[in-house]
């Protein structure tokens, strides 16, 4: 994205939301996000089924450069509400600088904590030290200067209370949902005949690929006709391709990161999709695409049990739950639903059903519309 770049985008094909309480509102998407981001994307998708129109504010450079030209285009935009887009934490000081400057307010998709994502989850900066302080103190300065934070759970907006002294009306709950224009229903024949236990992602700590893995090995003993298809790369995949060939593992395949298109394929190839199964607080804390995207394809998911998960999903009815971190168990769960297809169609069905209901474009227009209607009808301070 160019700097400074500011382009109003048409409301996005679909049904609008009923009345389009966002209509007229001229929402600034702001700072160095990727517009084709997931969360980025169907955030703007729901703004527009909302009525507002979406001004992408954006600049990729480094911090020093975009931030003069985000304060340029920022004003020049002349938004109604600001809205940092992910990941914008080092933005909001300057989105905020702009709506001093405007009277308007500034909502920030925070989707996740730097610090808790880095030091704690990934493990990628020590506890102790300058690093993890900077995102600590990033984390809680882009909250402190928001009038709004977006996060995924109450799970996770409860954790953000507890690490970082949140008031609590600062906080509201966005689900991650998915892209339905993208992630729609599945033939029931896409697949390919031999039963197929599918999952993608960014090979995080959270995932818990290593007990998928664990599952694998087991189910290759009592099912030599099942296989496992595992789409993406990321941190942990060296370490589970190690552990796949020390255990000897032969029914499972590792593909490279696929786009949206042949994602869905994948997907729909697939008899059983899987979420996540890391045992960490984030794990507990969020519930991931992938989990939303195959619910959107309307086929059966299998997740780690959490907090989370169960604000909006009910094992057996809607999804199917094993206790996180146990491979055993997630083996138990996928030979059972392997040896039950009408429980697999009544879990997908349900699923989806529950997604158009919660999780799709239009369910969170109206979520992210009472958002930014709170904002906006709030008494804005005077300019300085």
């Amino acid at each position: 994205m160019g700097a400074g770049n500011l382009m109003a985008r048409p409301e996005a094909p679909g049904a609008a939301v009923a009345d389009m309480p966002l209509r007229g509102v001229r929402v600034g998407h702001f700072g160095h996000l990727d517009p084709g981001y997931a969360r980025n994307r169907i955030v703007a998708k729901a703004l527009r089924r909302a009525g507002a129109s979406v001004l992408e504010i954006g600049d990729r450079r480094g911090f020093l450069a975009r931030t003069p030209r985000l304060t340029r285009a920022g004003w020049a935009a002349e938004p109604d509400v600001i809205l940092v887009g992910f990941p914008g934490h080092s933005d909001v000081a300057t989105a905020k600088l702009v709506s001093l400057w405007r009277r308007v307010p500034v909502v920030f998709d925070a989707l996740v904590s730097l610090w808790e994502t880095n030091v704690l989850d990934r493990e990628v900066v020590p506890r102790r030290g300058l690093a993890q302080y900077r995102y600590r103190v990033t984390d809680r300065v882009a909250c402190s200067l928001a009038d709004a934070i977006l996060l995924d759970t109450d799970a996770h907006i409860a954790w953000f209370r507890a690490a970082f002294g949140i008031p609590a009306r600062k906080l509201h709950r966005l689900w991650v949902g998915a892209d339905d224009e993208l992630m729609t229903p599945c033939d029931e024949s896409a697949g390919d005949g031999r039963f197929t236990v599918f999952f993608y992602g960014s090979f995080i700590p959270l995932h818990g690929v290593e007990h998928i893995i664990g599952a694998a090995k087991r189910v290759e003993a009592e099912d030599p006709d099942v296989r496992f298809v595992l789409c993406g790369s990321g941190q942990t995949l060296p370490a589970v391709r190690c552990l796949a060939a020390s255990e000897g593992v032969a029914n499972v395949e590792f593909v490279d990161r696929r786009a949206v298109p042949e994602l869905r394929r994948l997907i729909c190839a697939a008899d059983v999709c899987l979420g996540i199964f890391g045992t960490s607080t984030k794990a507990r804390s969020v519930i991931p695409n992938k989990v939303f995207d195959a619910l959107a394809c309307r086929r059966p998911v299998i997740t780690g049990d959490s907090p989370a998960v169960r604000e909006a999903l009910t094992h057996g009815e809607d999804i199917w739950l094993c206790p996180a971190g146990d491979a055993n168990a997630l083996a138990d769960a996928i030979m059972a639903l392997k040896a039950d297809p009408a429980a697999r169609a009544r879990v997908a069905t349900a699923g989806h059903e529950l997604f158009v209901r919660r999780f799709s474009i239009d369910a969170l227009a109206a979520d992210v519309s009472r958002t930014l209607v709170d904002v906006l009808e709030r008494p804005r301070q005077p300019c300085p």
